[in-house]
């Protein structure tokens, strides 16, 4: 017990951080207009949720451009605590992102088998801002983060059906989880090598292709139920793919994938104004933990072409698979579209500060205090905390029809 208490005291802060204020506000954030509205149409067993050619109420929009687990799981909360309150609709999200946190420290666990290390991989990816303000909304992003690393970590088990079957769910989150099939395959590569895999393990891959497919087709369960046929689907999937390849809209907060490691563009997702404060939510990450993570990246990528071990292998891919697509997407795109890349920045950063633990204690407790100052300057953007105007007006925040950042 006494061994575990750094993790247990962790997840005890994680959890006050994801769970304080988030009733607040009591309104839709940001795209919470299409995704919660959408679960709480789904609650109510409304057949237009799930149809691209329906029009809705004004203000709110049926959300049919991404699979719907993120979406259907929002809407079992809703009906397990019977109450349609913001806060349950984003409660199974902060749930998940609490447990990616756990998930982050048994990822470095399984790659480096140092538990020091592993809780430091937790601790900076429980500090890296943006996942936490996507598990405070109502949005699918923390849902594919979730699923991927425990599809990840499964795999590194050699549990591969379990494995397969968190593919199926975070590929019903986000079709970008189609990257971590990439990941998985070349990870079971390296595991296994080729000579191997084609002489015993066929039957394995056909699990990865197989059972994510049955899982997807089983979240759309309620769309056949509810009268929709095979042909709707398939126009359903195409409209999808459409809606995601040929989207040309602007918006002022889109940002190029490019600029997304160094924090350039947050995403103003919501403001209140009181008589003397104004509370703010963005989706923003810890610019110190998010410039020192790209160097870290870098180092590590240098340390792999040294040592070629794998546990490198597995962070750099992790890092590039879910970030590099984003350099060839025709879409307008955002800066939580980084989310996915954080673990496996957090685990680079932290490999990297571990390494100065004995080597230069000092600069080992500044690069980490650092880390935590970066993330207690951005805390009160990320959870809505009132503050009041002239401290605003230090961050350059008393405009606020511009991008203050």
């Amino acid at each position: 017990m006494l061994r575990n208490l750094p993790l247990i005291l962790l997840l005890s802060l994680v959890t006050f951080l994801h769970l304080f204020r988030l009733d607040f506000p009591n309104a839709y954030v940001f795209d919470e207009v299409y995704h919660a509205f959408t679960a709480k149409e789904y609650l109510k067993g409304s057949k237009e949720a799930w149809e691209y050619w329906t029009t809705p109420p004004p203000g709110v929009a049926f959300e049919w451009t991404h699979p719907p687990i993120a979406k259907e799981i929002m809407a079992a909360s809703m009906w397990i605590f019977k109450s349609t309150q913001p806060f349950f609709w984003r409660f199974p999200g902060a749930i998940l992102g609490i447990v990616s946190v756990f998930l982050s420290y048994k990822l470095a666990e399984n790659l480096f088998k140092d538990k020091k290390l592993s809780l430091l991989s937790a601790l900076i990816f429980s500090l890296s801002g943006l996942p936490l303000v996507q598990a405070r909304t109502g949005m699918n992003d923390i849902y594919l983060i979730f699923f991927s690393l425990a599809s990840l970590i499964f795999l590194l088990k050699e549990k591969y059906f379990f494995s397969a079957l968190f593919l199926g769910l975070a590929l019903s989150s986000k079709w970008t989880g189609i990257y971590l099939f990439g990941l998985l395959m070349i990870i079971f590569f390296f595991q296994n090598g080729f000579k191997k895999l084609i002489r015993n393990k066929l039957h394995t891959i056909a699990l990865f292709v197989t059972i994510p497919i049955i899982v997807y087709l089983a979240t759309y369960i309620p769309f056949f139920l509810l009268g929709h046929d095979f042909k709707q689907f398939v126009e359903l999937q195409q409209q999808m793919w459409g809606y995601h390849t040929n989207l040309v809209a602007a918006h002022d907060y889109g940002s190029s994938w490019w600029s997304w490691p160094f924090n350039l563009y947050p995403v103003w997702y919501y403001v209140e104004y009181f008589p003397n404060t104004i509370s703010n939510i963005f989706a923003t990450g810890n610019p110190i933990l998010f410039w020192l993570g790209l160097a870290a990246v870098i180092l590590t990528a240098k340390d792999y072409l040294k040592k070629r071990t794998f546990s490198l292998a597995v962070i750099l891919l992790g890092y590039f698979i879910f970030f590099l697509p984003w350099s060839i997407s025709p879409r307008i795109m955002f800066l939580y579209h980084y989310t996915p890349t954080l673990p496996f920045l957090s685990l680079s950063l932290a490999y990297q500060i571990f390494k100065l633990k004995d080597k230069d204690k000092g600069l080992y407790y500044f690069l980490i205090g650092s880390i935590v100052f970066g993330f207690l300057i951005m805390y009160p953007f990320i959870a809505g905390i009132p503050l009041p105007k002239t401290l605003l007006s230090l961050f350059f925040l008393t405009n606020l029809t511009k991008n203050p950042f």
